[in-house]
């Protein structure tokens, strides 16, 4: 039985894994995400910005599997518990384990494994094996699986303008300011512009705009940061009435990103195969 992912705390700095060490402040959980290299960062400043999100745990848990290589492919088998050695004693079936990046809790209580690699990286053939195996573990619980690359994570304005937002979350605001600006977004929505000049007028205006950022950094307004940069056209609206979620586009549930479905075995619902591929590891 998996844990609630509030409980789980299986990070690790994996020497292997190349960039920095970088902290992802997240109101959700209350600390830092804590992340290896700029690609897992920029994934947990998208989910730490998601109004969908709820909850998120890095290197959530460690999954442990048998494998084979066979002549239609690799044998996977998922396994209950860590194994007492490496291999089996004629080295033909071999034993590993891999720890996802992100699990994420929606709103909606439903679950999704995250992995993020470069895209480089995934034609290889011990990325693919470690990604069949992900997604065959995601489906046991009933989460979907995600893999995600620098194609989708620097592209189009979100992740940038989650980033400038994130600098006016602590802001200490005035709350009469506040107040007023959050009476003039209407629930039908309202331009940037419309807000600072006409409906603050004598309101000193860069101090308007730090607040309205405030605002839209701690989720107490909202707009579609995915659209188009922030910027003075861009379209206000009260809380919760417009929302956004990068799964439900270029983040999608990946089923079958090797080439095919994953074929379960005939003898065990756990047992998997993945492609064959040429890559080297």
């Amino acid at each position: 039985m998996v844990q609630d992912p509030s409980d789980l705390s299986t990070f690790k700095l994996r020497r292997r894994t190349p960039g920095s060490f970088v902290l992802v402040p997240c109101a959700k959980v209350g600390r830092s995400l804590r992340c290896q290299g700029q690609l897992e960062a920029a994934a947990a400043v998208t989910l730490a910005g998601c109004p969908l999100v709820s909850h998120i745990q890095e290197q959530p848990l460690v999954i442990w599997y048998a494998w084979q290589e066979t002549a239609g492919g690799v044998r996977i088998q998922l396994l209950d518990e860590a194994p007492k050695t490496r291999s089996s004693a004629k080295g033909r079936i071999r034993y590993s384990h891999i720890v996802p990046d992100f699990l994420v809790r929606m709103v909606s209580g439903r679950r999704r494994l995250l992995e993020v690699k470069p895209s480089q990286r995934l034609e290889r053939k011990t990325v693919r094996r470690k990604l069949a195996v992900a997604g065959a573990f995601a489906k046991t619980q009933g989460w979907t699986f995600h893999v995600v690359t620098q194609r989708e994570l620097f592209s189009g304005p979100l992740l940038s303008n989650l980033r400038m937002l994130s600098r006016y979350r602590m802001l200490s605001a005035d709350s009469a300011l506040v107040d007023r600006i959050m009476q003039a977004v209407p629930i039908e929505g309202i331009r940037v512009n419309e807000v600072l000049s006409g409906l603050l007028s004598g309101i000193d205006r860069p101090t308007a705009r730090i607040h309205l950022f405030h605002l839209l950094a701690t989720e107490r307004l909202g707009f579609d940061p995915r659209a188009a940069p922030l910027d003075d056209q861009t379209v206000l609206f009260p809380k919760g009435v417009i929302s956004w979620d990068p799964f439900d586009s270029v983040w999608a549930a990946s089923g079958s990103w090797t080439g095919g479905p994953f074929a379960s075995s005939a003898n065990s619902p756990m047992a998997i195969t993945s492609p064959k591929t040429s890559s080297s590891t």
